[in-house]
């Protein structure tokens, strides 16, 4: 049902489009303009709901099918910022017209006619540059991948944990726009890396037809990580189907971290993996508590002293992590924000904890801006690998 609603809010907006470019641009009222226009639009939807009931990435015309679906995302994604530009064009078109009245001499009249002309030609340019911002996020999301180093000093950090290395995904959201392909793509850069071991903060997957792909995938993946990988749930999980999703888990050789923990023996040090549920609860009040009950069953019978790692999808953990002092809390769910200018998101949904790193006394906690997405736009906030290299506080050059 959602689906159909997204489909009908832009079948809208594209028709609002039309109506606004007809009234602005007035050779775009012609039969061979419109006919064009709902052809690409047309062309574009066909391509994009192909991608998304097909999945097309094994068969022999995937190579010339994938850049038409991403050329789609641009046209419907250029759409939507164009109706976010109207506003901002219907002020500059409102000052163009005013430049050109009031003329009292000769060298006002030049620089009226100069400004209108320069402000018409922004206006008249403003398609070209909705697709030239969609044409950007949908290449950034697609394509970029940033594997960013990250490194972490600990005060007395076991000598036998130094140089270790932790390599964290995020929201990979498998599916129509995070293929089989990308993941191969994401596991070859991780390995690269040489990390002693993997993690999984969350919404790993959004089509099930491609679970038991992606299973074995990682557990060949698994072989090649010294001390395995480790993984918790995120509320996408519980959007498609969790009990599937952790019967084939437990097929894996998989750690899956849910309000418990696991012991990790390093050479002659023992630290502990926790990991924690998605914590459902909207209400303030009863989402802390909620992640203070998981918190206490995810820390039960850890020494007090041992060093911890806390995978957590929800970035509201971080709270938690930094009263506890946690060591090191590794998250995601927010994107980064996802669509960001001057740094700062542009989609209404806001957390305290948004995108990086976050440092409070000893205690460090990151939000991954992910690995994928389930819409297929990024700008300002391309997709990232993240890889923690523990060093002991000391011995971190200045």
């Amino acid at each position: 049902m959602l689906i159909i609603y997204l489909i009908l809010l832009v079948i809208m907006i594209t028709w609002i489009n039309w109506r606004l470019l007809i009234k602005w641009f007035s050779k775009t009222s012609s039969l061979g303009s419109g006919l064009m226009y709902w052809l690409v639009t047309g062309l574009a939807w066909f391509f994009i709901n192909y991608n998304w009931l097909f999945r097309p990435e094994a068969s022999f015309f995937h190579q010339w099918i994938a850049p038409l679906v991403n050329l789609s995302y641009v046209w419907v994604i250029g759409g939507i910022v164009l109706l976010f530009l109207f506003p901002i064009l219907f002020i500059m078109k409102r000052l163009s017209n005013r430049a050109n009245t009031g003329q009292k001499d000769r060298q006002r009249s030049s620089m009226d006619v100069s400004r209108r002309r320069f402000l018409q030609n922004v206006v008249y340019a403003s398609p070209i540059l909705a697709l030239g911002v969609s044409a950007k996020g949908v290449y950034s999301a697609a394509s970029e991948m940033v594997v960013r180093q990250v490194p972490l000093a600990f005060p007395g950090l076991p000598q036998d944990l130094q140089g270790f290395k932790i390599a964290q995904l995020s929201d990979t959201h498998l599916g129509p726009f995070f293929g089989l392909e990308r993941l191969d793509e994401v596991l070859q850069s991780i390995i690269e890396e040489n990390p002693d071991m993997v993690v999984i903060t969350g919404d790993l997957i959004d089509d099930l037809t491609l679970l038991e792909p992606m299973i074995r995938k990682l557990n060949q993946f698994f072989s090649q990580i010294p001390y395995g990988i480790y993984f918790c749930w995120g509320n996408h999980e519980y959007f498609k189907d969790i009990n599937r999703i952790r019967r084939e888990l437990a097929k894996s050789p998989i750690h899956v971290l849910e309000n418990s923990n696991i012991p990790v023996k390093v050479g002659k040090t023992t630290f502990y993996m926790l990991g924690v549920d998605y914590p459902w609860p909207k209400d303030t009040g009863a989402n802390k508590r909620t992640r203070e009950q998981f918190m206490e069953r995810a820390v039960k019978d850890i020494p007090k002293d041992a060093f911890k790692v806390l995978l957590a999808h929800h970035p509201d953990f971080l709270f938690n992590a930094f009263s506890s002092q946690i060591p090191l809390t590794l998250s995601g769910h927010t994107h980064g924000g996802q669509v960001n200018i001057l740094g700062k998101s542009l989609l209404p949904v806001s957390y305290h904890y948004m995108r990086g790193l976050y440092q409070e006394n000893h205690s460090y906690g990151y939000v991954s801006p992910g690995t994928g997405q389930w819409i297929p736009f990024r700008l300002g906030c391309p997709p990232e690998i993240s890889i923690f290299t523990l060093t002991a506080k000391n011995e971190v050059a200045l």
